[in-house]
């Protein structure tokens, strides 16, 4: 059996609550269904960069971050919202460190870029029935003011939309102080994988990883 680990490098806390176990989900339904043989896949590593590189450039400091947790990973997933241009920000944002860790790391480990389209928050709207089981609600997708998974991508700032989400659901006293913060990461274990593959951004993200594992040698 081969193991794989992975770790991810993101711009924010709350972007870890949901990528962690969603990156999980992912790498584990392809070993299940494209692998060679059988694999043990991790939970997925929250990567911090060393205090000595907080000035450095980002690529150097996820650089630094990779090192510090070599041996833990095969691949690392850096993260960049895309901020309506995701071709830019993949190429300001995470090609520098993606090409820093081939050099560093060789065959050892692959990096792979995670860049949706504004916000991650567009990929946790993209699924009603994962909102209401996440938030507790039968509410309509219309009653929560969601456009459904083909509008997801194009909503200017979808953050706001999960938020109006939540609120419609009425929630009091700590839990409404508190946010959709604490829900991300049951987000993450709840979304349907089949509904985001409609998404572009997402779509990308699923064949750079494939192309991983094959370097890998994980998949067929």
């Amino acid at each position: 059996m081969q193991y794989l680990g992975l770790a991810l490098y993101a711009e924010g806390p709350t972007d870890y609550y949901f990528l962690r176990p969603l990156l999980q989900r992912l790498c584990e339904d392809l070993c299940a269904n494209e692998a060679r043989g059988p694999v043990d896949v991790s939970e997925v590593l929250a990567l911090n960069h060393p205090e000595s590189s907080d000035a450095e450039p980002r690529e150097q400091r996820i650089l630094a971050a990779a090192l510090l947790a070599q041996g833990a990973w095969k691949i690392v997933f850096v993260h960049a919202d895309g901020a309506n241009d995701p071709r830019g920000a993949r190429q300001e944002q995470v090609e520098p460190s993606l090409e820093l860790l081939r050099d560093a790391f060789k065959d050892e480990g692959v990096g792979v870029a995670v860049v949706p389209i504004r916000e991650t928050e567009a990929w946790a709207i993209a699924d009603g029935d994962a909102i209401r089981s996440v938030f507790g609600s039968d509410l309509s997708d219309r009653d929560l003011g969601l456009l459904g998974r083909r509008g997801a991508e194009t909503l200017a700032d979808p953050k706001a939309i999960l938020l109006g989400a939540f609120h419609a659901t009425n929630p009091t006293g700590r839990r409404r102080k508190q946010g959709t913060s604490p829900y991300l990461n049951s987000l993450g274990e709840a979304i349907s994988l089949s509904q985001l593959r409609e998404l572009a951004a997402f779509s990308t993200l699923e064949n750079d990883l494939k192309a991983a594992l094959r370097t890998l040698r994980i998949l067929r």
